[in-house]
């Protein structure tokens, strides 16, 4: 869509130039997504570049904030926060504790990416002093910390998310049985709405919440951080959280080998499949986070994704995808998918 109009203005740039304010506001949206996108992929460094070049003045309140938050975040120090047991209603000095060393970690890992390993060490051996452990097995020391914060009445989930381990917590959460139509059938599933939280993990704290983790799916069923969404109804939810994450329940039993990138390839498909109104948005979010490295699961998913549907429309490696039509465009991406499957379980593609 943008390629489309930038070439109507050119035609048209003595009446429809935009004023110097709408100008100054298109870079600063572009910064903005630039960082948010530099923070996705762990890249503190960059997105502290490009967030030092945004002029103070003139942004909107909203913007502001953003911008200070963020760069308080990256540059430290991390502050305490004094986290309450929902089990005694007390201050958890040990909860806290965990926190902020998680926080510090996230912070020291994105802002020096070549001794994320060394910091990834350091947190684990911060784990073990505050665990009273002598364990050097990570995997050990993440099960204890998750047990002790759990007998204080805590829901967790911790472990690796893209290229940082991560540590989200909350206290309440609703179970409900739902029923979710995919482009290759329909699937009914638990989904767990998650209330309450203290964490909800790296890249929400690092982008000040202006982005991160809308939930993600086990075997058990799915798990949605209800505050990531403003409304549970829109595509924002029924098509990026639940289309999406159907998509890998299914695929845990129907192909239960896949590696972390190949999930979420198949699952984005899903997502440009099923997605109408959100098509657009998914496109840019898509484009804006593309990678190389397969640990990196959603930057190299990505680029796979917008390179394989380019190749089924019979487009060019840079053609825009939005000036696709949406239902042909839907119906390359379940052609895509069902290929994927296809060439998963040995049988024709439909």
């Amino acid at each position: 869509m943008r390629s489309i109009i930038f070439s109507m203005l050119l035609a048209a740039n003595v009446a429809l130039a935009p004023a110097p304010a709408e100008a100054q506001q298109s870079q600063t949206d572009e910064a903005i997504t630039a960082t948010l996108s530099a923070l996705l992929q762990a890249d503190g460094k960059r997105a502290r570049e490009l967030l030092a070049g945004i002029p103070a003045d003139g942004l909107d309140p909203k913007d502001v904030k953003f911008r200070e938050c963020v760069l308080a975040r990256l540059d430290g120090p991390t502050l305490a926060q004094a986290l309450v047991s929902p089990t005694t209603g007390q201050p958890d000095a040990f909860a806290g504790e965990v926190l902020g060393l998680y926080r510090e970690y996230w912070r020291r890992s994105v802002m020096a990416p070549d001794q994320r390993e060394a910091e990834l060490e350091k947190l684990r051996g911060q784990l073990g002093r505050l665990l009273g452990s002598d364990t050097l097995d990570l995997e050990m020391l993440l099960e204890q910390t998750k047990a002790r914060l759990e007998a204080s009445g805590f829901h967790l989930i911790n472990g690796q998310t893209g290229r940082l381990q991560d540590l989200i917590v909350w206290s309440k959460e609703d179970a409900k049985i739902e029923s979710v139509t995919l482009p290759e059938g329909t699937v009914q599933t638990h989904v767990f709405y998650l209330n309450d939280f203290q964490s909800q993990g790296w890249s929400s704290y690092l982008s000040c919440e202006r982005t991160g983790t809308g939930g993600w799916a086990t075997r058990d069923g799915l798990y949605v951080i209800v505050p990531s969404y403003e409304s549970l109804t829109d595509e924002n939810f029924t098509v990026s959280f639940l289309g999406h994450e159907s998509q890998h329940f299914g695929d845990y039993e129907r192909f239960p080998d896949l590696l972390g990138w190949q999930l979420e390839y198949r699952a984005k498909l899903a997502e440009l499949a099923l997605a109408n109104a959100n098509r657009d948005r998914l496109l840019a979010k898509f484009a804006g986070n593309q990678g190389d490295d397969p640990e990196d699961a959603h930057s190299y998913a990505n680029r796979r994704v917008l390179l394989t549907l380019r190749e089924h429309l019979g487009l060019g490696p840079q053609a825009d995808l939005s000036t696709v039509p949406v239902d042909q465009f839907k119906q390359a991406a379940v052609a895509a998918l069902r290929d994927d499957s296809a060439q998963r379980s040995g049988k024709p593609g439909k």
